[in-house]
């Protein structure tokens, strides 16, 4: 193995490292959380359901723009408009105010393996190379899970809430320069 793909498979570890990581943590402030949590408000007018159904419908974002990339398709995500980000985030939370948690945590895994899936059909170079469409999302990804574990950390803290320090949203941070 030469140099070049070496480094490319490292890189392809340690985003799928991050991504576990980031995801266990996400798993772990969530389980932490008390019952009542999961259907009152937690983090303004979120509640837990709420949080978790808002995470797993930007990861199934993700997963079709990979998809896309892989049909040869623009993914509509990169000409997302972020002035929509709040009407868009209301509506995907209210499309699963419905549903009992176990199902909400359920589509969380089942976005998660599903884009696992997705990578798995990526080479190393196409997923880690510089200026990588597909490295972007995996990073939107990866920041989306810190901001909402730090947060819900914040709240069980009994802090107002996590300072952000990422992009605004998933589609600012998946969209190539």
């Amino acid at each position: 193995m030469d140099d070049d793909a070496r480094a490319y498979a490292d890189e392809r570890r340690r985003l799928l490292h991050d991504l576990e990581v980031e995801r266990n943590q996400l798993i772990r402030n969530i389980e932490t959380c008390r019952i009542r949590d999961i259907d009152r408000p937690f983090s303004g007018e979120w509640s837990l359901r709420d949080i978790v159904g808002h995470i797993s419908s930007w990861e199934a974002e993700v997963v079709t723009a990979f998809r896309d990339i892989r049909e040869g398709r623009r993914p509509a995500l990169y000409d997302f408009n972020n002035e929509k980000l709040d009407e868009w985030n209301r509506d995907h939370v209210e499309r699963k105010r419905d549903l009992d948690f176990s199902s909400v945590m359920h589509q969380l895994t089942g976005g998660r393996h599903r884009l696992l899936e997705e990578i798995d059909l990526v080479s190393d170079y196409d997923l880690t190379h510089e200026g990588s469409r597909r490295s972007l999302l995996v990073l939107s990804v990866i920041d989306h899970d810190r901001e909402h574990w730090h947060d819900i950390a914040a709240r069980l803290a009994g802090m107002a809430g996590a300072r952000h320090e990422g992009p605004a949203s998933v589609a600012e941070d998946a969209r190539p320069a």
